[in-house]
């Protein structure tokens, strides 16, 4: 089993766990840039009411935990894997969406066995964010956080429930500390590793999109399926029709339905 660091002390304890005495096996939710575990919550209630054991984290310098936040995918990668070493004794199921899902391709990549299926949600390769996204995440946090919520959901009116998802996304990353936004979208950004750690997954793999979305388009998906394939994976892919980039908020009976479909045992 792959070693790494072991987490913050003030990440111990501080994650939402739901368990109950099943023998399949945890899942693992890892959230997306300027998120933070909350970002799950309809699935973590899905998921606990089928009685699965549920761990959904707070990255470094996200939510409740205080710590400096981690600056590439790599490092986040690792502190990763230093948490299930630490608090789950079993392979687990590991979910991302976005940034996490990055993490998540990276963590399986390094962890061999520790990651028994892996369920990336609105991903691509590369990850790229445009240069005005970039600069307005450094100089100006409320315009960038206006123009990714703006960009997270379907064009079509989503009616109250749309907007009630779009007012508790907009939330969730003004409630993220000074900073988190830029260094976030940068890790994404900067990410190149994403190829070789793909190639070189060898447990099973999921791909779920949004059918609308346009922060991570399902064309884009391409690079990352040729290169799980040349490491010998099948990704699954499942595309989740009128939904954009927030699966999560958007659809998440359907999300909801894949997770549960992808995470069997």
């Amino acid at each position: 089993m792959v070693q790494a660091p072991q987490p913050p002390p003030a990440a111990r304890g501080r994650q939402d766990t739901h368990s109950s005495a099943v023998r399949a096996r945890p899942i693992v939710l890892v959230h997306g840039a300027s998120h933070d575990r909350h970002t799950w919550h309809l699935q973590q209630a899905h998921l606990d009411g089928a009685g699965r054991q549920v761990l959904a984290l707070d990255l470094p310098g996200h939510g409740d935990d205080r710590n400096p936040p981690l600056t590439s995918i790599e490092a986040m990668a690792a502190w990763l894997l230093a948490v299930l070493e630490e608090r789950v004794a079993q392979p687990v199921h590991l979910i991302g969406h976005s940034m996490g899902s990055l993490i998540a391709l990276e963590a399986a990549a390094r962890g061999g066995t520790q990651v028994a299926s892996l369920v990336l949600v609105g991903s691509t390769l590369p990850m790229r964010v445009a240069p005005a996204l970039l600069e307005a995440a450094r100089s100006n946090p409320d315009e960038a956080r206006a123009m990714i919520n703006h960009w997270s959901f379907s064009a079509t009116d989503g009616g109250p429930d749309g907007d009630a998802a779009r007012a508790a996304n907009l939330a969730m990353m003004a409630r993220q500390p000074d900073g988190v936004l830029a260094i976030d979208l940068a890790a994404c950004d900067g990410y190149d590793g994403g190829p070789a750690a793909a190639a070189a997954v060898r447990c099973p793999v999921w791909l779920v999109c949004g059918e609308n979305d346009r922060m991570t388009p399902p064309a884009g998906i391409e690079l990352l399926r040729e290169a799980l394939r040349s490491g010998g994976s099948a990704p699954h892919t499942e595309i989740i029709a009128d939904c954009g980039h927030a699966i999560m908020a958007e659809q998440p009976g359907r999300l909801n339905e894949a997770l549960s479909r992808s995470c069997r045992d």
